[in-house]
């Protein structure tokens, strides 16, 4: 055996060798890492995606153990997940308070996936009374306007749509800020005048003639469009112990983004039970777009930046949020 051949056995055997230490070492980690993940939902059309991987299984099927955790403001999810009390969220997280709570606290938190969309499907509208005389936002003057409550994502969304028409938020009308479970219940009772509204509260309204449709879309006219508002969210500390769980949850989720995309009268069944929705309504509220990370466009990527410089504008934060600083892209 000429010394080349040998040296050319030895190369291979010192490759097999470090083949198994990578794979036994890769197994090993894997046997350390918890398959218990805690998501966080907020109760809205945004979270469909976690609905139809827990009903079909996929989680299990991934070897994971998914435990929803219900939540009714963005605000208590961003606590949540900040504290360590949940690992994930759905995509039904608020990607403003997300942005703002990475700026002033890095690396605790980053973002998966994106929900929202364009004019028609990006889940937010402006609606009224039906005996409502409002044509136009300035007529919001001396008014009173419900808003999702205690999250400064929508106070901040509600300033510069107000801004943009000729209104001082903290001058020339009064901000309620409501739960969703109570938002028609004011409208129709006259305690706000309109509302800004997340789906499924808007058809919800609009269905049950507790309300009429004024402006759609508004975050898509006045911010950016598409409009990407929504957020699936992960804990990065989790992330770093649990590589392995998380990049299957965030496969998971992706799979059933796709499916949805796809063929989205299909699934908006899955709302059901998860949301107020009854069957009626799950026929006709509007499916929002979501996007996981590998998914997200340079236009996507634009329409957030522009979405997070709103809180830089109104002065929510001191400096510029950086949407590459957010999101978590492998």
């Amino acid at each position: 055996m000429n010394k080349n051949t040998i040296w050319s056995v030895i190369i291979i055997v010192i490759l097999i060798i470090a083949g198994v230490w990578y794979f036994t070492s890769n197994k090993q980690q894997q046997a350390l890492e918890t398959t218990k993940v805690r998501i966080a939902d907020l109760p809205v059309v945004h979270g469909l995606p976690l609905y139809v991987a827990i009903e079909k299984g996929y989680f299990k099927d991934a070897g994971l153990d998914v435990e929803r955790v219900k939540f009714e403001a963005p605000n208590q999810i961003i606590d949540a997940i900040m504290t360590g009390q949940v690992d994930f969220t759905s995509p039904s997280g608020a990607l403003g308070i997300t942005g703002i709570a990475n700026f002033k606290n890095p690396g605790k938190l980053k973002v998966y996936a994106i929900s929202g969309g364009t004019s028609g499907n990006s889940g937010v509208d402006f609606i009224v009374p039906l005996n409502s005389s409002l044509k136009t936002l300035s007529d919001l003057k001396g008014k009173k306007l419900g808003i999702l409550a205690g999250t400064i994502q929508w106070q901040t969304i509600a300033r510069e749509i107000l801004s943009q028409n000729g209104l001082d938020m903290d001058k020339d009308l009064t901000i309620v800020e409501l739960a969703p479970p109570v938002q028609i219940q004011a409208l129709s009772s006259g305690q706000v005048d309109a509302l800004l509204a997340v789906e499924p509260i808007p058809t919800t309204a609009i269905n049950k003639s507790a309300a009429k449709m004024w402006i759609t879309d508004p975050t898509v006219k006045y911010i950016a469009d598409p409009s990407w508002i929504g957020a699936g969210i992960v804990n990065v500390e989790f992330a770093k112990k649990n590589p392995n769980t998380t990049a299957k949850i965030i496969e998971v989720l992706g799979k059933t983004i796709d499916e949805i995309s796809k063929n989205p009268d299909q699934y908006r069944q899955y709302l059901k039970g998860y949301t107020s929705l009854t069957d009626d309504l799950i026929s006709k509220v509007p499916i929002v777009s979501e996007k996981v990370c590998g998914q997200i466009t340079p236009q996507d990527k634009d329409s957030i930046q522009k979405f997070f410089d709103i809180f830089t504008k109104h002065k929510v934060v001191d400096g510029t949020i950086s949407v590459d600083d957010v999101l978590y892209c492998k």
